[in-house]
């Protein structure tokens, strides 16, 4: 008696039928992907960008826009992608 897998038989181990169905490579997956990828990253230029002109701020234009000195450090100090 063998203590190997029977492959022959349908028992679970070897089904190559279950893989027939599935396209092997998609592009659409590639290219939705890729467009994820470049959104986010102009998300994060934005963000950038946006924190840079709040930390070149004066107090008086601060001031009229509702925020604080702290508030815009604090906004400042913040990694452009995490937040």
């Amino acid at each position: 008696m063998s203590v190997a897998p029977d492959c022959r038989r349908d028992n679970g181990f070897h089904q190559p039928e279950q893989f027939r169905d599935r396209a092997r490579f998609d592009r659409r997956n590639v290219w939705a992907t890729f467009g994820q990828v470049w959104s986010s990253i102009l998300i994060w230029h934005k963000k950038r960008a946006s924190r840079r002109v709040l930390r070149d701020l004066t107090d008086s234009e601060l001031h009229d826009i509702g925020i604080s000195r702290a508030d815009a450090d604090k906004e400042v100090a913040k990694s452009f992608f995490w937040d």
